[in-house]
This record gives C-alpha cells, sequence and structure tokens, in this order.
C-alpha cells in the first residue's frame, strides 16, 4: 500500500489513529457486528500485529529526524529570542529523542506480544466463518 502524496506525515499519523479508534468501535456491544465470529479477532490481532510492528520504524525516524535537524542547527527558537530560549529549544529537542527512542523501544515490545497474540489465535482465523452458520453479533 501507497501513502497517498497529498498527505503530510503528521496527517496519515493522524488518520491511521482515526482508523484504529474506529476499529475499537466496531468491537463495542453497541449492536455493531465489528466481531461475529472468533476468526475475526485472530483476523484483527494479525492486522494490529502488522500496525504495531511498524510503530519502532517511524518512532526511530522521528528521534533521528530531530538529531539531525538539531546537528544542522535548524531547531531553535525564533529570530531575536533569548539566549535561555535558545537552550530550552535545543532541551526540547533532546528530550523529545530521549522520549521517542523509549516510545520505539516500548513499541517493538508490544509489537512483540501482539505478534505472539496473533501467533496463537491463528487456528482461529483458519477456522474462519463457518459455512450454513447463522451471523450473530458478539455482544
Amino acid at each position: 500500500m501507497n501513502a497517498p502524496v497529498n498527505l503530510s506525515t503528521a496527517e496519515l499519523a493522524a488518520e491511521a489513529a482515526e482508523l484504529v479508534r474506529s476499529a475499537a468501535l466496531a468491537t463495542g456491544p453497541d449492536g455493531r457486528p465489528g466481531l461475529v465470529h472468533s476468526a475475526d479477532a485472530a483476523e484483527t490481532v494479525a492486522a494490529l500485529a502488522g500496525l504495531t510492528a511498524r510503530l519502532p520504524e517511524l518512532l526511530d525516524q522521528l528521534a533521528s529526524f530531530l538529531s539531525s535537524e538539531q546537528a544542522a542547527g535548524r531547531i531553535g527558537p525564533a529570530r531575536g529570542a533569548t539566549e535561555d530560549a535558545a537552550h530550552d529549544a535545543l532541551r526540547a529537542a533532546r528530550d523529545a529523542r530521549e522520549q521517542l527512542y523509549e516510545a520505539g523501544r516500548t513499541a517493538a515490545l508490544l509489537a512483540e506480544s501482539v505478534a505472539s497474540a496473533a501467533a496463537v489465535l491463528a487456528p482461529l482465523g483458519a477456522a474462519a466463518h463457518p459455512v450454513g452458520k447463522p451471523t450473530i453479533p458478539h455482544v
């Protein structure tokens, strides 16, 4: 799947967040048939394994970008700001990089856990939707 060329990285991330929210709402007890069979849960977890596996790379790329921008002297306050503001901007960039690196490590653990759950649930997905059985939404 190729990213739409007219969306920024921030817009793509916001779109992904909204899609995850929609998936969560579709599993709720409000009568929507988001999860009808156990295979639906298995397929959803497998898809989430793919999503979470991509998070560490994105977080690392964001941290690397901030590092490159700082090294190139492009992170700082607006012109005419005080020296304290310059130090604050550099400190904020450093702190954000550290947080993003830590988030990347945490996301890798999350991805590993979700992938393990997907592997355990895989046989349920193989069962798929039973032929001849009525579709009854999970509530």
